[in-house]
């Protein structure tokens, strides 16, 4: 099972966090397409590199997968790679591709929400309810890394009996 690997990937703790991702995916057997290892749409020496080319490579990758592997978040670029896969999923080929898996590792989604508590008094952090939504019907949300790869070799085991 190919496993494309979205989520924001500009800081450097991101890039390290992104890159350790993809090794412990691959360690689980699964094909790993992780943007920040994309030659050469990500080599930030060229000046040639449009935003054109990025969507098209990252486009096809997402194409050549079978499941988005979605960390929540409000980045705008990964938002758009989870609706294209969704709507590949849906009503594309949803036997080549199975779906978007939400991986929400933020620490502020396990606190309850406080109903005494209005906007940034209370502690629960909000995610977009559309995105939420979406990640449900499709193949769910984890929130950990643990539970995520565990859901990864259900769906492989499922959609794939491997």
């Amino acid at each position: 099972m190919k496993v494309y690997l979205g989520g924001p990937m500009f800081v450097a703790a991101e890039v390290q966090y992104n890159l350790r991702l993809a090794r412990t995916l691959r360690e689980h057997g699964f094909a790993v397409y992780c943007p920040n290892e994309s030659e050469p749409i990500n080599d930030k020496t060229r000046s040639d590199i449009t935003g054109q080319m990025i969507y098209l490579a990252d486009m096809a990758a997402l194409e050549g997968s079978n499941v988005l592997l979605c960390q929540v978040s409000e980045d705008s670029g990964t938002n758009w790679e989870a609706g294209y896969m969704d709507c590949l999923s849906r009503h594309v080929d949803p036997a080549r591709y199975y779906g978007v898996l939400g991986l929400a590792t933020d620490i502020r989604l396990r606190s309850l929400p406080d109903p005494a508590k209005a906007g940034v008094d209370n502690q629960a952090f909000y995610i977009n309810q559309l995105v939420v939504g979406g990640l449900q019907l499709s193949l769910g949300i984890a929130l950990d890394e643990e539970t995520a790869i565990a859901r990864l070799l259900e769906i492989r085991r499922t959609r794939e009996g491997a």
